[in-house]
């Protein structure tokens, strides 16, 4: 075989293997829609995105992911539910609501829902059997309800002679279940509880002013989209006023307040990503058990504790998931 021969060779085997590489089909792209009734985004939306990379998952590469944030406004989220509906996704990611989920399921009721954060989905209606669900949705339950009685004690715990408390929540909304659990586990801990429905966020100073003339001691604030999302004027207004508080979760102490008892809401949404993977491969919600959060972090913040004239109990020091200094 001559030079020229062997030339003639390589350069066809090398046409025909670009030409092949070029050939090569484009990797598929999912699409699914995701929408909050809040503004955003923020870390849940992060801790979402990054369970979706640890999976395989790249917006603008395999998956395109399609956000809505309603700020609030009823009318914004039904209008945004329709277009992203029409947009036909694969499923879609409710970060809160459940008056969004039901919306869903009126207009569509096949499409696949993911829940990454559920307060109760038993009581709100969603499902009535978490292992296996009904009604096309799935996801991960905070049970954040449950734990108001636990959040009372420790508030009485960090707070020398508390006697008097506030539960304070989102007067937009019917009372909640939080803030009654609130109530009576005062009355079994010694401590007058009263409801603080405050409008979010204009009426949190005038709130905070008026429970610190009343005596209250100390605030449990019941965790809704609302509180989540105006934590830093709760945060700050709640130390003008000199009013310790404790919230739901984590996610709260990052706009300074005293301590906080619950389950890890990044890492919800984090885990939320395994059901949009499952249910993108092939899987249906009703395969996907609702899945129960079973670690609960007690995180307690030192400089608000010293802005405050607080110090926490070497007691509940040493059962601390987490101490921000």
């Amino acid at each position: 075989m001559d030079r020229r021969t062997l030339i003639g060779m390589l350069a066809g085997g090398l046409l025909v293997a670009t030409f092949a590489g070029r050939a090569q089909p484009a990797p598929k792209v999912s699409r699914i829609g995701y929408i909050s009734f809040r503004p955003g985004p923020n870390e849940f939306e992060q801790s979402f995105l990054r369970g979706l990379h640890e999976r395989g998952w790249g917006e603008g590469q395999n998956l395109i992911v399609d956000f809505r944030w309603a700020a609030f406004d009823q009318q914004r989220l039904t209008a945004m539910v329709a277009e992203l509906l029409a947009l036909q996704p694969a499923l879609m990611v409710v970060a809160d609501g459940p008056g969004t989920v039901n919306m869903i399921r009126s207009l569509n009721p096949a499409m696949p829902i993911v829940v990454p954060a559920f307060a109760d989905p038993i009581t709100q209606g969603v499902t009535s059997n978490l292992a296996r669900p009904d009604g096309n949705v799935t996801g991960v339950s905070a049970l954040a309800t449950e734990l108001a009685y636990k959040r009372m004690a420790l508030l009485k715990e960090a707070v020398p002679g508390l006697r008097r408390a506030g539960a304070l929540y989102n007067a937009a909304t019917p009372v909640p279940r939080g803030a009654a659990v609130s109530v009576d586990a005062g009355k079994e801990l010694g401590v007058e509880v009263t409801q603080m429905p405050v409008r979010l966020p204009e009426g949190i100073d005038a709130a905070f002013a008026a429970a610190a003339r009343e005596g209250v001691q100390g605030v449990a604030i019941v965790s809704s989209t609302a509180t989540i999302t105006y934590r830093a004027p709760l945060c700050e207004l709640s130390l003008a006023h000199r009013l310790p508080t404790i919230f739901a979760n984590r996610a709260y102490l990052k706009a300074g307040g005293l301590m906080s008892y619950g389950p890890d809401l990044e890492g919800a949404f984090q885990r939320s990503a395994y059901f949009v993977d499952r249910i993108l491969k092939g899987a249906k919600p009703a395969e996907l058990p609702i899945e129960q959060t079973t670690v609960f972090q007690l995180v307690l913040h030192q400089r608000t504790a010293r802005s405050l004239g607080l110090r926490f109990p070497q007691a509940l020091l040493l059962r601390a998931d987490e101490i921000i200094q």
